[in-house]
């Protein structure tokens, strides 16, 4: 069987290794992160839409799709569904669970970036050290920080903005070992955290230390995916006979 598994992160990789013990596998990563040192083909780049995916299903004849993008990269995900419907072929989603919410956690949750402003600074983070771990921030979203705020923007390309002395961009791509967080926060001073809830160990990390130290934690939320597709929350679930 011609596998086509839909990567870009920890699970995927598990995925595509285990795979490829019985199953020819092409791999698919967006491309703006390290390759995967993989036994299989990689197809980097994406592939242009439903349509450019639905194209290169039918020219590589694939079997089956496996999607195990990131939680948040829904618009693949829906790519995926559609291709694999006018394909006819089978299609499984992997949804890896979210990390829950412990006694101890100040937890905010927030659905888009004007609803964080508001949060911030109803919890009188005016002046606090910020670090961002969501990925690329929108211009017009640091055009309106607070001038006495430090933004610290953590992603796994560099953020496309100026370093000022009240904004850092850091380009890093996990997995974090707790010493890691432990030293990033205690070099920055950190204030408060904003993050996605991407669920995994690769970059749990930073939730503990933020739990260990009494800081408030800003969650964005997942995003809603339905499909008419089998979605899994098991990497052994994914694994086709």
């Amino acid at each position: 069987m011609k596998l086509l598994i839909l990567g870009g992160t920890s699970d995927a990789i598990t995925l595509c290794k285990r795979a490829l013990q019985q199953h020819d596998v092409i791999y698919s990563i967006k491309g703006h992160v390290r390759q995967p040192q993989l036994n299989a083909e990689i197809h980097s780049g994406g592939f242009g839409g439903v349509q450019g995916m639905i194209a290169f299903l039918k020219q590589r004849q694939i079997d089956c799709i496996l999607d195990a993008t990131h939680p948040y990269a829904v618009n693949i995900s829906n790519h995926a569904k559609l291709a694999a419907n006018y394909c006819s072929l089978p299609c499984l989603h992997y949804i890896r669970p979210a990390w829950q919410q412990q006694e101890e956690d100040r937890w905010f949750f927030f659905n888009d970036m004007a609803q964080l402003t508001s949060l911030l600074e109803k919890n009188e983070t005016c002046t606090a050290q910020l670090l961002f771990t969501i990925g690329q921030l929108a211009p017009k979203f640091i055009a309106k920080k607070n001038p006495q705020q430090h933004y610290i923007i953590r992603s796994a390309i560099a953020p496309p903005i100026s370093q000022t002395k009240t904004i850092t961009g850091i380009e890093s791509i996990g997995p974090f070992t707790l010493e890691d967080e432990q030293q990033l926060f205690e070099f920055y001073n950190i204030d408060a955290l904003i993050s996605k809830n991407s669920g995994g160990k690769s970059v749990a990390a930073k939730i503990q230390i933020a739990r260990e130290h009494g800081l408030p934690v800003y969650i964005l939320k997942r995003p809603e995916f339905q499909s008419e597709y089998p979605i899994l929350h098991s990497i052994t679930e994914m694994l086709l006979d």
